[in-house]
């Protein structure tokens, strides 16, 4: 499977690849020097990727179809992976019948730019040389919930130039360090129906705990006298039956009938 373009097409791919990281923005998010993975917008916030990738060579997202052209596509983020005959890629595609494969983009190609229109960032990859330069590039969706990423081969765009979707937590600003998600979706707090719940057992316990202190030491009891109100315990069992059979009493068919 080969990739090939016209001169014009060429000059146009290779110029807009240099465009395409340096645009001015009003929003940028700079990737960090040290690190293919991970970027820094100017509050302070990251977009970390780093756990999204397999560090055994082999594509975290193996396979994904295009519908729209039947080729599959794999990726994998941070880390170079070989499969077929792509080497050292970061974006693979194989042909419909698996018997062709061709690197997209190389894992060491790496960068970062925002997107001003859809508000993503998307992570870039390049690969070849100026003659048969090919760009792929995954469009970084936030999802808060989306703990487990999911992605989606958008396919070529256009000659030389083609396209994934990664919806993942990890895609949101600080949602992730590079050994994983920091919250997946939660809330950061208590629930009010937990602290509820909390409070509740909280107030059973101390009763009980109280009442038997003052019922063994204070009052003197012994065995099961020492629960408190224990003939109101004891009565429960009874009027939980009783609520009961009264329930089912009511749904019990009449077996008499009216004689017209």
């Amino acid at each position: 499977m080969t990739v090939t373009m016209s001169g014009d097409k060429l000059f146009f791919l290779a110029l807009s690849f240099v465009l395409y990281f340096v645009a001015v923005k009003s929003k940028e998010c700079n990737q960090d020097p040290d690190s293919l993975c991970k970027c820094t917008f100017d509050d302070g916030s990251v977009i970390d990727i780093t756990s999204l990738g397999n560090s055994d060579n082999t594509p975290r997202f193996a396979d994904v179809l295009a519908q729209s052209e039947g080729n599959f596509y794999s990726y994998n983020p941070c880390y170079p992976f070989t499969e077929e005959q792509c080497d050292d890629a970061a974006v693979c595609i194989i042909n419909p019948d698996k018997t062709q494969s061709i690197t997209v983009g190389d894992a060491a190609k790496a960068a970062f730019k925002y997107d001003d229109d859809s508000g993503n960032v998307i992570a870039g990859y390049t690969s070849g040389t100026i003659k048969d330069l090919r760009l792929s590039e995954i469009i970084l969706k936030c999802d808060q919930s989306a703990c487990d990423p999911e992605i989606t081969a958008d396919g070529q765009q256009d000659q030389g130039f083609f396209q994934m979707t990664l919806t993942t937590v990890c895609a949101c600003p600080d949602g992730c360090s590079s050994s994983g998600p920091k919250s997946c979706g939660s809330s950061g707090g208590i629930s009010v129906g937990t602290i509820l719940c909390i409070l509740v057992l909280s107030i059973v316990v101390l009763y009980f705990v109280v009442g038997t202190v003052i019922m063994k030491f204070v009052l003197k009891k012994e065995g099961i006298e020492v629960i408190p109100n224990v003939v109101l315990w004891r009565s429960v069992p009874v009027l939980i039956k009783t609520g009961f059979l009264f329930m089912i009493s009511k749904c019990r068919k009449s077996t008499s009938y009216e004689k017209i």
